[in-house]
């Protein structure tokens, strides 16, 4: 693993489906609902047109879902997921949206660093529960995660 300084400052809208695809499939994530035409907006980390790292936000309702965190393997440790996320939040926060919620089955206590608290997928609100990430993709033993969306500046 390289950990060479790049300039990698730059959080921006993500729009080609493939190579999203291709950095969620080498990291072992589902890409079955992801296409040109899903409702997931994309947001990530590029360098010389390759995807770095990616996260999706599926705005669903007052609520939005976190999809597809991920990190090349060869950039992992620089802070880009913790920044991304708080990039999801300012959007979700933008987008007035009320919580955003997370399935994982392997990250629950990295987002519970990042202030995300654990709750019963029974409790999941109706959105999320009809999302495909909840009634399909994810399996029953992948952890529910939530955090309400908040105005870092004034505390709502």
């Amino acid at each position: 693993m390289h950990k060479m300084k790049h300039n990698l400052s730059s959080i921006k809208l993500l729009t080609n489906i493939d190579e999203i695809r291709s950095l969620l499939t080498g990291c072992g994530l589902p890409v079955t609902d992801i296409s040109d035409a899903s409702a997931i907006q994309f947001y990530g980390i590029e360098e010389e047109g390759k995807v770095l790292a990616v996260i999706g936000l599926e705005k669903l309702a007052d609520v939005g879902l976190l999809r597809s965190l991920t990190v090349a393997e060869a950039f992992r440790g620089q802070g880009l997921a913790q920044r991304l996320v708080a990039h999801v939040e300012s959007m979700a926060l933008h987008e007035n949206l009320k919580t955003i919620y997370l399935l994982t089955q392997t990250a629950a206590q990295f987002f519970e660093k990042l202030g995300f608290t654990p709750l019963s997928r029974t409790t999941a609100p109706a959105p999320i529960q009809t999302s495909s990430q909840f009634s399909c993709l994810c399996p029953d033993s992948a952890a529910l995660l939530r955090k309400p969306v908040k105005n870092l500046e004034d505390g709502r």
